[in-house]
């Protein structure tokens, strides 16, 4: 699959877990290094579904069209389909509890 990240901010926190954990702290800095590791190696966007730690599913309201992944506690990986079966595009993450 490949990762495409709607910041710099994003995709640098991918790469450097030392940058994730500043931003997010150490629980959700390390969960969301894992599951975008995880993300790449399924070859497509239909297959994301079927990996149950992922949680992955859709999100209502204002967030139509948007998907959210779990990462730990109330914090939630906020993702979008790519233009091909094979891309997903990282939006955020948020706390959705706060």
């Amino acid at each position: 699959m490949q990762l495409i990240f709607r910041t710099r901010q994003l995709e640098r926190a991918y790469q450097e877990l030392r940058r994730a954990t500043r931003l997010w702290g150490p629980d959700v800095g390390r969960r969301y290094v894992e599951r975008l590791a995880r993300v790449e190696l399924e070859p497509s966007w239909e297959a994301l579904f079927r990996v149950r730690v992922l949680n992955l599913h859709p999100l209502h309201g204002g967030r139509s069209g948007d998907f959210a992944m779990r990462l730990t506690g109330g914090w939630r990986l906020i993702v979008q389909p790519g233009a091909e079966r094979d891309q997903i595009i990282i939006i955020g993450v948020e706390d959705y509890h706060g």
